[in-house]
This record gives structure tokens, C-alpha cells and sequence, in this order.
């Protein structure tokens, strides 16, 4: 699914507007239209409704006036609540309020705080609202009258109907702006904008996306480059399993890592790796550990390697591993390294010797943080970084919250910076790819938030690279799948309980739902 930026949803109007030779008139009829039936499809026939919209000043509240209008004619008690005089409205929405008032919508106009409090009573008192008031052109803190409208519609035991975006909520980030609508439905215009994939979709609800005619060439030369994963797309990922197979068909992993308390992590990758289908694996690990690998991975194998006096793998470990890079499809480098210095350079002189496909996880990418702040840590194209907002934030020299405030473009602008295909882990992880595109990835949940569950993720997607996939399409279908086992896992646990160990099993049934026939109705049922 394409997903567009405000700035993309304006230039989209424009250009079918003044370009196509479109009336925004039509467009603005389409939506309320498609609207329309979005609320009858949840809440039935409209006759005797009790119906109030929330209206701005802007396009969004004409949206707003033309639902009602529809929603009258069709038998409803329809009341607008305008927030600002009705002279304020300009073009089509100052359009649409003439014709809904002639066709017995009931107009009350709330310009300023004290009509807010004579009306609040009456505001309150309707069965099914809509909610118009702030479209895709937010960009700053929502305060006044317009906060309290919001957390009056929040308050309500009313179902809410978002006109195109939640009130509140940022068209690009999904951030709200200081207060933001909790809708029960959300009716989005044209293009699904990039904010409702994003944080914002506990504010959302019910997400669906109303043809308004916009032209196909239109959209074609915006050249959208933001997307949704959805189940299709990564089944056509996922790398064929031919019957007369063996293990070396499927690929050699080999991960990397470890260090004293953190022999766990390694392991968690080996078996991300054998679940995602890789026919080998491999660990290595600082000597001392190796007992301990060997007795977790019974289906994998192990590699001791030269360790520094506290533990953790010595610079030495550099041409063992090199070697071993010969006869391998794919490394996993990072779960539960140390960084202590001699690890550290190990880190580097691995990165930049390395010309197979990588995965570079945890502290390997603390190890590289300095060189991409100084030159750049060097790469090779076919590696992918999978950091969580605090590691990505260091990579770029920047504070966690910083980089909070916009994941896309901090996804973007890391997968630039390194030439890699970087995966943003947390809520709706981000791939992105260094040309600039971003994919929106909408499975996981909140039984992820546990230590070593991106270490099975960093595996899942060595093992998918070690068959064949591209760094792109291995993220892509790693972060996809990984996400659904949880979904699959929160069936049987609830949202606690699930360790990292214990998700690696789902992965089977993850997989396993893209191959069974029954598998589309499987997923759509989650």
C-alpha cells in the first residue's frame, strides 16, 4: 500500500485540480460520499441518526458539512459545530455550508472560548460524531477551544468518525500535537497518509481509504517512495523451498558475537536463523562461551574464538573469522558483543573485509557509531542495520527523543549515510533503503518489548540473506514475519509472558502461514 506525506496529499490535489481540470468540489463530494458509506458499513441505516460534526475553518470541516448534508438527506438529525464564523469559510467549504444549511443541517457557529462553554452541554448530548475540525495541514500544538473539543469527543461513550485524519494527529509522523482524536473509524481520502501507519494508529481505528478519483497518472508522477508491507508482497519474498532441497541448498549463517552474561544473545540469532530456513548455522563465540553455545544449539554449530582477558572477543578473532566468511552465504554481526576497545576494532576490520551479505546488530553498530559521525564506517551495499531508536540516535549524533520526533526521516537519512538498508526497530518498524524509499512494517505487538527478541530478529534475516535475498527483501520479509509470530503468539500468551526463546517457535507457525492454502484468511483473521 502507497502511503503519501501531507506535502504529497496537497501537491495530489493540486495537480488533479488545476492540472486534470478536476473540480475540488467533485473531489470534496467524493469524500463525503465514500465517508458516508464507511459510517453506514459500522453503524447501519442512518435514519433518525443523531448526527454532530466538529467542523475547521479549512477543507476538512467542508468534508464535514458535505457528510451531513448526505447523512440529512438520508433521514438523520444533523448539527454542525463550527469553529469559526460561518463568513470565515472560504471555497468549497464555504460552498458546502450554504448548500448543507439549505438542506437542513443546523449550523452553530463556535468561534471563541465562550461559545465553547454555552454550547459544551448541547456539544455533548448526540448519538454518532464526526470529527472535522484539524486536516493534514497540522504542524503545531493543538490548544484552546480545539483541545477541549477533542478531549470532549474523547470523553464521549459515542463512536467517532475521523474525516480523513484524526484531529491531532501528525499527516507524517503520527504524532500527536498535543492532543489528538481517539476515533473508532477513521475515513482517510485519496492516498492513505504515511502518520496513520505510523504512531498514530491507536488513534485511528477502523482505517479505510475512500477513492476520491484521483487519477492513477497522478499519482504516478508524485513518485510516492513510503509504503505499507502487506501479506502479498512479502509472500512473494519468501525464498522457494525446492522438495530436492538439501542443506546446503538452503545457505551457511554464521553469527558473531557474544560476550560474558550475553552468551544468549548469539544463540537467539543462531536459532532466528535456523527457524527462518537457513540449512546451516554456525556461532561463534569468545572460547570460554563455547561450552555454553554448544549446549543451547544443539541444531547449529559453533566456532570458539580468541577472547580478550575480560572475556570478550579479542582483535585476533579477525582472520578466523575471515576465513570462515569463505564458505558462508551470510553473517550476523553484534548479539551481545562487548565494546571494549580490542572488540571494537575487531568490529571494524570484520565491516570493512566482509563482502558477503551482513546483518550488523546491537554493539557492532555502538562499535561503528564514531566512524559514520567522522567518514563513514564503510560498508559493504548488501549489509543491513537493524538498530533500536537509542542505537540509531548515536549513529547519527542526535538524542533518542530527536530521533523520535521523526522515524521516517531518521530511518532515511541512516540508510543514506551508511548505503545500507537500515531496519528502525520499535511500534511499526521502518526499513528503509539508501535511494530514500520506506516501508512501514504493521505486524508485531507489545510482546516484542523483551530482551532478545531483536536478536532472533538480526538471525531471522541473516537466515533469508543466506538463501539468496537481497538485503532489502530479507529485511522486508524478516521484520514482516517476525512481527507475526508475535501476533500469532499473543493468541496463547496474552501481551505478557512470551520470551525471545519462546517466539523463535512461532516463527515456524509464521512461516508456515504463508505456505498453507487457508494462509489468506488466516493472516486477515489477525
Amino acid at each position: 500500500m502507497i502511503l503519501a506525506t501531507a506535502e504529497q496529499i496537497r501537491k495530489a490535489d493540486e495537480m488533479t485540480i488545476k492540472g486534470i481540470g478536476l473540480p475540488g468540489m467533485v473531489l470534496m463530494e467524493n469524500a463525503a460520499q465514500g465517508a458516508v458509506r464507511v459510517l453506514k458499513d459500522a453503524m447501519g441505516d442512518p435514519m433518525d441518526w443523531d448526527v454532530a460534526a466538529f467542523c475547521g475553518r479549512g477543507n476538512n470541516g467542508g468534508d464535514g458539512l458535505a457528510m451531513l448534508r448526505i447523512l440529512a438527506g438520508q433521514g438523520s438529525v444533523a448539527t454542525a459545530y463550527l469553529f469559526c464564523r460561518e463568513a470565515d469559510l472560504k471555497g468549497d467549504a464555504a460552498a458546502n455550508l450554504a448548500v448543507a444549511k439549505a438542506c437542513g443541517v443546523q449550523v452553530v457557529e463556535i468561534p471563541d472560548d465562550a461559545a465553547l462553554e454555552e454550547y459544551y452541554e448541547d456539544m455533548a448530548g448526540h448519538e454518532i460524531y464526526l470529527d472535522a475540525l484539524l486536516g493534514t495541514g497540522l504542524n503545531s500544538l493543538v490548544k484552546g477551544r480545539f483541545a477541549e473539543a477533542i478531549e470532549l469527543l474523547n470523553g464521549l461513550d459515542a463512536p467517532v468518525l475521523a474525516v480523513d485524519i484524526p484531529s491531532g494527529l501528525s499527516a507524517d509522523t503520527g504524532a500527536v500535537l498535543g492532543h489528538a482524536v481517539e476515533a473508532d473509524f477513521t475515513a482517510t481520502f485519496g492516498l492513505t497518509k504515511l502518520g496513520l501507519a505510523l504512531d498514530g494508529t491507536e488513534h485511528v481505528g477502523e482505517l479505510t481509504c475512500v477513492d476520491i478519483s484521483i487519477p492513477p497518472v497522478v499519482v504516478a508522477d508524485l513518485q510516492l517512495d513510503s509504503h505499507l508491507l502487506e501479506e502479498r508482497e512479502v509472500r512473494l519474498l519468501l525464498p522457494e523451498r525446492p522438495d530436492k532441497g538439501h542443506k546446503g541448498t538452503f545457505g551457511h549463517l554464521l553469527v558473531v558475537g557474544g560476550s560474558p552474561g550475553k552468551t544468549g544473545a548469539p544463540c537467539l540469532a543462531a536459532w532466528g536463523g535456523l527457524r527462518a530456513g537457513a540449512g546451516l548455522v554456525t556461532a561463534a563465540l569468545p572460547c570460554d562461551l563455547n561450552p555454553i553455545a554448544e549446549v543451547k544449539l544443539t541444531a547449529a554449530m559453533t566456532q570458539p574464538l580468541p577472547q580478550t582477558s575480560q572475556g570478550n572477543l579479542a582483535k585476533a578473532a579477525g582472520p578466523v573469522v575471515l576465513k570462515m566468511l569463505g564458505s558462508r552465504q551470510a553473517m550476523v554481526l553484534g548479539p551481545g558483543l562487548s565494546t571494549e576497545e580490542e572488540t571494537v576494532e575487531l568490529v571494524r576490520d570484520l565491516v570493512l573485509n566482509c563482502r558477503i551479505p551482513t546483518v550488523l546488530d546491537a554493539d557492532a553498530l555502538n562499535a561503528l557509531a564514531g566512524d559514520l559521525a567522522n567518514q563513514g564506517f564503510g560498508a559493504a551495499p548488501h549489509t543491513v542495520l537493524t538498530p533500536h531508536p537509542g542505537e540509531a540516535a548515536r549513529l547519527l549524533g542526535m538524542t533518542t527523543e530527536e530521533l523520535l520526533a521523526d522515524r521516517p526521516k531518521a530511518a532515511r537519512v541512516l540508510a543514506r549515510k551508511t548505503g545500507c538498508v537500515t531496519v528502525l526497530k520499535g511500534a511499526r518498524s521502518l526499513i528503509a533503503d539508501p535511494a530514500g524509499d520506506l516501508w512501514v512494517n504493521p505486524t508485531g505487538n507489545v510482546l516484542l518489548a523483551s530482551g532478545g527478541s531483536g536478536d532472533v530478529l538480526s538471525g531471522v534475516i541473516g537466515g533469508l540473506m543466506a538463501q539468496g535475498l537481497s538485503a532489502l527483501d530479507a529485511a522486508c520479509a524478516g521484520v514482516y514475519v517476525h512481527g507475526l509470530a508475535a501476533d500469532l503468539a499473543i493468541e496463547e500468551y496474552g501481551s505478557r509472558g512470551l520470551a525471545a526463546d519462546e517466539l523463535v517457535d512461532f516463527l515456524v507457525m509464521a512461516f508456515q502461514a504463508f505456505l498453507s492454502e487457508d494462509a489468506q484468511g488466516d493472516l486477515e483473521e489477525l
